[in-house]
């Protein structure tokens, strides 16, 4: 039976760390992971793949790439993965556990998912917590403004989005829905009310083009995920960031999965015990300004306002269902592009 333990991992970064005790070398073992490219990658190399190698013997193998590709893979894979970790979205992850693509979380088996905020492992692992808010120009809302004071007529046709289908448009459409007192089940009033803004000044493809315009005044306001704009705020001094209270920020966060049947569960079980854990947790809140969902992970005050971490502002996030809004997006493409494009 295997032991679990904590022991100093003496490696080349030189980091303790809790890890499985391993009654066997796992030398000339390659672990699979699939994940995002840039700083995601490098802090997962950092604090995990690199622990995760010097104290098993073990190789850990990225595959970069967008969650849309991974869960294709598990897809054609299904009989046969050759993937052993991968990162999605939450909107992908209670499916993909439904269509036995990956395995359901176990705390027995990864034990920093008991320290996971309470309810945020749906499906997977729930890695990190970001939250749709409001990029604003400062230069025309004087105070972080409520989602409300978007309606506010002088802004009308002054709004960017992201394409759609994304998850800061479904969002968007949530937040309309609740301002009217209904959700996402009812789209009728949720486009209905999110006409009513005008068509957006700018669709964007990248973040500096949106903020550039927006640092301008060109633009009022866009829905974005926190982590990427609030990185960016010290670029753009005309910007700033709000997290609305009424209704709180949507929540979106990203997901760690074992892959179903995959070639090594036990390393697989052990990478994410290390994503999961304080000192992974940690670095993404300070380098990346994703929430930890580690409740153990203790941040400065500066640090903390940068990012979802209380246990207040965790009750404030607005949860969406998202295998019905999955479900209707073939449809709200057509209704996105006609009522609030107006294509």
């Amino acid at each position: 039976m295997k032991r679990f333990a904590c022991y100093a991992a003496v490696t080349a970064v030189s980091l303790f760390t809790c890890l499985p005790a391993f009654a066997q070398d796992y030398s000339g073992h390659t672990l699979v992971v699939g994940t995002w490219g840039g700083d995601i990658e490098r802090l997962l190399r950092e604090h995990v793949a690199g622990p995760l190698e010097a104290s098993t013997g073990a190789k850990v193998e990225f595959l970069l790439g967008g969650s849309g590709d991974r869960l294709s893979k598990m897809v054609a894979e299904r009989n046969n993965p050759t993937m052993d970790v991968t990162f999605q979205n939450i909107y992908e992850a209670p499916a993909a556990l439904k269509d036995g693509l990956v395995m359901a979380p176990d705390a027995s088996k990864v034990a920093n998912a008991a320290d996971v905020w309470p309810g945020m492992n749906d499906g997977c692992y729930a890695m990190s917590l970001v939250g749709l808010g409001i990029a604003y120009s400062k230069a025309l809302f004087p105070q972080p403004p409520e989602w409300s004071e978007l309606w506010n007529p002088e802004f009308k046709g002054k709004m960017a989005y992201a394409p759609y289908p994304s998850s800061e448009g479904d969002g968007m459409l949530a937040v309309a829905a609740r301002i009217e007192g209904v959700n996402e089940h009812d789209p009728d009033v949720a486009f209905a009310k999110l006409a009513e803004l005008g068509a957006p000044a700018l669709t964007y493809s990248s973040l500096d083009e949106v903020l550039s315009l927006m640092d301008a005044g060109e633009i009022a306001a866009a829905p974005m995920i926190s982590g990427y704009v609030i990185s960016n705020l010290e670029n753009y001094e005309g910007i700033g960031f709000a997290f609305p209270k009424d209704p709180g920020p949507v929540l979106v966060r990203d997901m760690v999965c074992q892959v179903a049947n995959s070639p090594e569960p036990e390393l697989a079980q052990m990478f994410i015990n290390l994503a999961l854990g304080v000192e992974n947790q940690t670095a993404y809140a300070k380098e990346l300004n994703f929430g930890p969902t580690n409740s153990k992970v203790v941040l400065t005050d500066e640090e903390a306002a940068r990012v979802i971490n209380t246990p207040e502002e965790v009750a404030s996030l607005l949860q969406l269902d998202w295998p019905y809004v999955i479900s209707q997006r073939s449809d709200w493409t057509d209704r996105w592009n006609k009522q609030i494009l107006g294509q």
